[in-house]
């Protein structure tokens, strides 16, 4: 009895151990990867364009959080209001500061945010009128002392500040991380996960409407 041999169509299939199943999921990372990388290189090439000076990082976890991208748009509006009150607390000029706001999901399914802020003059910003502030006592003191940077100054205010008039940010320590931008391709990069994961639709884990691009 003579034996049947089986040869795939594809003569490459024959030289693989992949199956046509893991081919498929390959060919997918690569589109989700090459999807990343485009949007990535269209928001360092905004960074350029718009002349964009991002000085800070913040990332905000909610204990009212949603798992509504179009509610969580809504609440960035309040957000971006309460940002500006912070640094204008009158009228708000032509030139004021500049953010980018980036929603990514959690394991429960609930939305945190990371945004992308531009920095100011930490003189000009204290000397505004009807400046109000709140700051611990250690870092008072360290004013006194002359012992302190600026930057140290606006976080910690600007981090109560967004505690005080966002009810559904959480009160604790890890609710609101600001620290320094780095390096931009690598903060791009980090926000961007979300079109890998495919967590959204399309590319809905970016804010265009209340983000300055």
């Amino acid at each position: 009895m003579k034996l049947l041999e089986v040869v795939p169509k594809n003569k490459d299939l024959g030289k693989s151990i992949v199956s046509l199943c893991h081919q498929d999921l390959s060919e997918n990372n690569l589109i989700k990867k090459n999807h990343r990388g485009t949007t990535e290189d269209w928001l360092n090439r905004k960074i350029d364009e718009l002349d964009l000076k991002f000085h800070y990082f913040i990332t905000l976890s909610f204990y009212k959080g949603t798992k509504s991208v179009l509610n969580q748009y809504k609440d960035n509006k309040h957000i971006k209001k309460v940002i500006l009150d912070f640094f204008y607390p009158n009228k708000k000029p032509n030139d004021k500061i500049r953010l980018w706001f980036f929603v990514e999901k959690h394991k429960s399914g609930f939305l945190h945010l990371h945004l992308l802020m531009e920095g100011m003059n930490g003189l000009e910003w204290l000397m505004r009128q009807n400046r109000k502030i709140t700051i611990s006592k250690r870092t008072l003191f360290d004013i006194i002392c002359e012992d302190y940077s600026m930057d140290d100054v606006i976080t910690e205010a600007l981090t109560n500040h967004l505690k005080s008039y966002i009810y559904k940010l959480g009160k604790g320590k890890n609710s609101t991380d600001i620290k320094h931008i780095g390096e931009f391709s690598k903060r791009i990069h980090y926000v961007n996960k979300s079109v890998e994961n495919l967590d959204f639709d399309g590319w809905e884990h970016i804010d265009f409407e209340n983000s300055d691009l």
